[in-house]
């Protein structure tokens, strides 16, 4: 947790475990060559029993002889998450206060109780096994939870022997806390089944943070052949996956892309799973932190729930004449020009280009996006079909749908470039001249 030289950082909220971790700290600092202080934040949620805790907090560090910064925070609202709300400004201060320090570990009071506590916490909210890791003695490598093995009751014999001052936080015996329930009511049930209940409940924990560190390079192995280079995720890797990798494939998708898993729940991850199993090709799952998972075909995307609800405005028609350039909001870029057809004339190579006997493009070309209603006769074919149909078909995503340009004459579909060519205009023996249509996707998603 500490080398030689450093100095760290102690989250010192007033109360007996953080009291205890600043003492053992200081008494151990000569024997380690570590330097420590101590910092306080006051989220002012409690009035006076905050400020109570302040001067509390005040007192210990001039009593053991180190430095305290104190900060406060602006008054949170009340509602949902406010204890969630309230650990991130708490652990954005420590970050602050630590450069200001010079400080290279942060100190926190967590013990064996709390990580107890949050095996059950985390189990009862439907956590799957990396959940169950619980609370980590070194996180990021700053944060560091020297007390972690050490039980509650050890603590507060430590404070009271060292004869140091400590405050209690009325708000640890509200029940309307899951936290101060399990603590409160679970967990004695549980140790007057089993006094050692609260130990093998930590130590299960380290047993299964120990076996995910080795699961999680497996995950990576998995994720390098299941992920595009745009971070879509294949359907055809999560499928093919044993039944019990498949979750902790989808999990590991979704921490490559935030970084953490907060607010996501074993649920979340067994309806992504179940979106990448079903049988419907275009599909979407709501995830709690303002995100969809959609399913276009065969790849998964993560994405705004903005984005996700809002479909892209229909471009509006515009006339493309030889010699010209259409040029679309969505990135797409369409030419025309004027070819004689004569010997070593080179035909298209790609749907991405399309010729037309120049005599039957007399009117202008019409460049918009697909309509309902639409149909086109497909090359080859005699009769005519939806185009949405054609485009389901050839397992066109829906995001690209709504983006795909149509080039219409005469208001039926000629061409949709990249995808289909209509039977209309066709160059045949008896054309000379000819219209060459080039269409550039730029900066369209999918292509």
């Amino acid at each position: 947790m500490v080398t030689p030289g450093d100095h760290v950082l102690v989250a010192l909220s007033g109360g007996a475990d953080s009291v205890a971790l600043l003492g053992a700290l200081v008494a151990l600092a000569p024997e380690f060559g570590i330097g420590v202080c101590a910092a306080h934040l006051n989220h002012g949620l409690r009035g006076e029993e905050s400020l109570r805790d302040q001067r509390c907090a005040v007192e210990v560090a001039r009593r053991l002889g180190v430095p305290c910064v104190v900060g406060s925070s602006p008054v949170l609202e009340p509602g949902p998450n406010l204890e969630a709300r309230a650990r991130r400004e708490r652990y954005a201060f420590l970050a602050a206060a630590a450069a200001q320090r010079r400080c290279r570990k942060i100190a926190t009071g967590h013990t064996r109780d709390d990580q107890a506590e949050t095996v059950l916490m985390r189990l009862l909210r439907g956590s799957g096994a990396d959940g169950l890791t619980a609370i980590h003695a070194v996180r990021d490598g700053g944060i560091i939870r020297p007390l972690l093995e050490s039980a509650r009751a050890a603590v507060l014999e430590y404070v009271r022997a060292q004869g140091l001052p400590f405050c209690e936080d009325s708000s640890n015996r509200d029940r309307r806390f899951l936290r101060n329930r399990i603590r409160h009511e679970i967990l004695p049930v549980l140790q007057a089944l089993n006094p050692a209940a609260v130990r093998n409940l930590a130590a299960a924990a380290q047993g299964v943070t120990d076996e995910l560190t080795w699961l999680r390079a497996q995950d990576e192995r998995h994720l390098v052949a299941a992920v595009a280079a745009d971070g879509a995720l294949a359907v055809a890797a999560v499928r093919g996956a044993d039944a019990a990798v498949r979750t902790r494939l989808v999990r590991a998708w979704l921490r490559r892309l935030h970084g953490d898993l907060a607010g996501l729940h074993r649920a979340h991850f067994e309806a992504v799973v179940d979106l990448a199993c079903g049988q419907r090709p275009n599909g979407r799952v709501r995830l709690p932190r303002g995100e969809w998972v959609v399913r276009e075909y065969e790849q998964m995307r993560c994405i705004a729930a903005a984005t996700a609800s809002v479909p892209p405005a229909p471009e509006l028609e515009q006339a493309l004449v030889v010699g010209a350039t259409v040029c679309l909001r969505s990135g797409w870029r369409i030419r025309a020009d004027l070819e004689a057809v004569a010997d070593g004339w080179q035909r298209p190579t790609s749907l991405f280009e399309a010729v037309a006997d120049a005599r039957a493009v007399a009117v202008p070309l019409v460049v918009r996006t697909v309509r309902p209603g639409d149909r086109i006769q497909p090359l080859g074919l005699r009769g005519h079909r939806k185009l949405q149909d054609v485009l389901v078909d050839r397992k066109i995503p829906l995001a690209v749908r709504r983006t795909c340009p149509v080039v219409a004459l005469e208001g039926e579909v000629l061409w949709v470039p990249g995808v289909i060519r209509s039977s209309r205009a066709l160059v045949t023996a008896n054309t000379r001249a000819a219209v060459r249509l080039v269409a550039e996707a730029t900066a369209v998603a999918g292509t």
